[in-house]
């Protein structure tokens, strides 16, 4: 049932492998698969990129190659999770070790507007947390969670695990 009229293959002459730092693949692999699969989707050749890589790589290379949008420092990866209510949006996956408080604030917006976009109205935001209470967390949850009950998100404050599978936020 597929239209292969649609689909092209493009040569790579480099791959990616697993155990390489997201930096030797910015440097040291211009004719990656990951690389040309980016650069089509820049260059309107493709609608988007999907890999089973080096998701290190990946995000490093989606940064340089496509950029971001203002107000975005690094992107972030999603998934939605099976909840009681409707699927919650989960943002970063942990795909950025060290992030800043802003970051975390631009992470919750995103999410935000994904969820809009799947039809929520007002999503509920909240961030994963090791405890409900405000003064759980580091200090980049704490100074992340003073910048949401600042915006105009409708923000929840701290969740915990528990929480997203019952369905509290979006």
């Amino acid at each position: 049932g597929v239209d292969r009229a649609r689909l092209q293959i493009a040569h790579a002459d480099e791959a990616i492998g697993m155990h390489e730092r997201p930096a030797q693949a910015l440097r040291g692999k211009p004719g990656s698969s990951m690389r040309i699969a980016l650069e089509l989707v820049r260059d309107g050749k493709a609608q988007a990129c999907v890999s089973a890589g080096n998701t290190g790589a990946l995000m490093a290379l989606a940064r340089q190659v496509l950029k971001t949008l203002p107000g975005v420092d690094r992107p972030a990866m999603v998934t939605a999770i099976p909840t009681r209510a409707n699927p919650c949006l989960l943002l970063d996956l942990g795909a950025n070790v060290d992030c800043t408080a802003e970051q975390l604030y631009q992470f919750a917006v995103m999410g935000s507007v994904a969820a809009q976009v799947l039809g929520v109205e007002r999503p509920k935001v909240a961030l994963l947390n090791v405890g409900t209470e405000d003064i759980k967390g580091n200090q980049q949850d704490r100074q992340a969670a003073a910048l949401l009950q600042q915006a105009d998100l409708d923000y929840r404050g701290f969740i915990e695990g528990d929480g997203l599978y019952r369905g509290e936020v979006d």
